[in-house]
């Protein structure tokens, strides 16, 4: 079944229907109103993963498309582009601090990765290593759906991930002691860039082992960064 949802311009829906494929992937609507300036979505769900897209009403007076994709559970074919830790906040007071990380995925296969409980000796999650007594996760993506699941080094994401480039980042608190904090920061996709960025104002904090590079510049902020390059999966 493919749904479509019409809404006109000022976003109130107008219309709904479904339309069954035919063998060859064909769908077709009938009787369907002009909605100038409105928005045209259609969806399915192929395999278990829920496909999307929205048009205009110029674009629906010719063919339209919806790209689906068999389905893995090989979590290999998704790498780490890059992946950066942002130090946003150091508490003296309360020897706690604020991070953020950003992550940029990429599915290079033509096959969307969905990840099952059925096959436990395979790990077909994305996963993500936290310090220790992290709190206040908050993850976000633009991955389709899917749970936020507590593993023992972190947390794993049950989100489908399609072929292409993807966005995540998610934001937490952790404590230190002393003067100082570590952590074994595992990399299960590996990374071909990870970085650690530090804001100029927090002058005393400093980053081991990473190397240090020049100064990198975000919407007016300046960051101290330290990197690596070229991690192979689970290093």
């Amino acid at each position: 079944p493919v749904l479509l949802l019409i809404s006109d311009a000022v976003g109130s829906l107008v219309f709904t229907g479904q339309a069954l494929t035919e063998p060859d992937g064909g769908f077709q609507f009938d009787d369907v109103p002009r909605a100038d300036g409105g928005i045209y979505a259609l969806s399915v769900d192929y395999e278990g993963v829920f496909y999307d897209n929205s048009f205009s009403f110029q674009d629906v007076l010719d063919e339209v498309q919806l790209t689906v994709y068999e389905t893995t559970q090989d979590a290999s074919v998704v790498s780490v582009t890059r992946q950066v830790l942002v130090i946003a906040e150091v508490n003296k007071k309360d020897r706690e601090i604020s991070a953020i990380e950003f992550v940029g995925l990429n599915n290079s296969s033509d096959r969307t990765l969905l990840p099952t409980l059925a096959n436990p000796e395979q790990l077909s999650f994305l996963r993500f290593a936290l310090p220790l007594e992290a709190e206040e996760l908050n993850v976000r993506s633009n991955l389709p759906g899917g749970d936020i699941v507590s593993i023992g080094t972190g947390f794993a994401l049950t989100s489908a991930v399609l072929p292409g480039e993807h966005n995540l980042e998610f934001s937490f608190r952790f404590p230190y002691t002393g003067d100082s904090v570590s952590y074994r920061q595992s990399l299960p996709q590996g990374a071909d860039v990870y970085q650690v960025l530090v804001p100029q104002r927090l002058a005393l904090v400093e980053v081991r082992p990473l190397r240090p590079i020049p100064s990198i510049g975000i919407e007016g902020s300046e960051f101290r960064a330290w990197e690596e390059r070229g991690f192979e999966r689970g290093q």
